[in-house]
């Protein structure tokens, strides 16, 4: 379980960068989407305990 949660902290890091980066994917206005899922998949990877 807490690899999975790992897995999809770093997959919804990763979106959130894309979607910072590539503005046009879902509209001009997608930076605060960005940062909330960033935000999200940041505190997915600290709270799953790696082993």
């Amino acid at each position: 379980m807490n690899k999975v949660l790992f897995l999809l902290g770093i997959i919804l890091a990763l979106i959130a960068a894309g979607l910072m980066f590539e503005g046009s994917i879902l509209g001009e206005r997608t930076t605060g989407v960005a940062i909330v899922i960033g935000i999200v998949g940041i505190g997915l990877i600290a709270t799953s305990k790696k082993s």
